[in-house]
């Protein structure tokens, strides 16, 4: 499974993308039941919002758009855990 994330906007309008691919990993079947419990395809349509991050996430092929103020629980971890084991790029 490969998964991206970018993170843009905010105040200083930076973007930050990290991808993990977990082919191979011996923690790809948590991996999996993270993505599973993000419930991405039940996310809230994009509403954009001045100044807060815009979260783009994309998991084999399939792509998420989501606001900062629609980000919590697993789908928050979900983010957090790319962004922070993810290969940048």
């Amino acid at each position: 499974m490969n998964i991206t994330v970018t993170r843009s906007g905010g105040l200083g309008g930076l973007i930050r993308r990290a991808s993990v691919d977990t082919g191979g990993r011996g923690d790809a079947a948590a991996w999996q039941e993270l993505v599973r419990r993000a419930r991405l395809d039940a996310a809230p349509a994009y509403r954009p919002a001045p100044d807060r991050y815009v979260y783009d996430i994309e998991v084999d092929g399939r792509s998420y758009r989501v606001g900062e103020a629609d980000l919590g629980g697993p789908m928050a971890e979900l983010v957090d855990r790319v962004l922070a084991e993810g290969g940048r790029s």
